[in-house]
């Protein structure tokens, strides 16, 4: 919850990508908010209500999982929301002639969003975000995992890297009411 609500209000990408990994969490956990509670929300630095608020905040993601019908795969629909408000935000960007620095980092990344939307089985119609975010959360998990990634990847990840860098600073200006489309 405190993580979450800073991540949400800092950038957008790190946020969903922080909210996957809850998700993945809490499915790991088989859903078991004794095991929840114990494990990770007892290690928050933080007083008895505040510990309560943030076990509370566990049960809704739990309960919103199941009532979502989540509970083996996909995300909150709270987050497909998310993803496709970014996804049209980007566009946006990519239309607006007065953000040409994004533009260029789209350039740089483009045929690598491509390739790697080639790579997601059945995902013909998968957004531009929605390939971004997942190409970064499994570089994540291979980070986690310590598994070997090649330069070719590596390079093509960080192309979208950057592109996402700029575009959760410029959607940060936007809702602050800074950055106008």
């Amino acid at each position: 919850m405190i993580i979450a609500r800073q991540k949400r209000n800092e950038n957008i990408a790190e946020y969903i990508l922080y909210m996957w990994q809850l998700e993945d969490l809490i499915r790991a956990y088989d859903f078991d908010l004794a095991r929840i509670n114990r494990e990770i929300v007892s290690r928050f630095e933080a007083g008895g209500a505040e510990k309560k608020k943030i076990f509370d905040w566990y049960e809704e993601l739990v309960e919103a999982m199941k009532t979502e019908k989540i509970t083996v795969q996909g995300h909150l629909q709270l987050l497909v929301s998310l993803v496709a408000d970014l996804d049209d935000f980007h566009f946006r960007l990519i239309e607006s002639p007065q953000h040409s620095d994004y533009q260029e980092l789209y350039g740089d990344s483009v045929h690598n969003i491509s390739d790697f939307r080639l790579k997601m089985n059945n995902r013909d119609k998968i957004s531009d975000m929605e390939v971004c975010l997942t190409v970064l959360y499994g570089y994540m998990l291979m980070k986690m995992k310590k598994r070997t990634i090649s330069d070719d990847t590596l390079e093509a990840i960080e192309t979208i890297r950057r592109m996402m860098a700029l575009l959760a600073a410029k959607y940060k200006a936007f809702e602050e009411g800074s950055l106008e489309l």
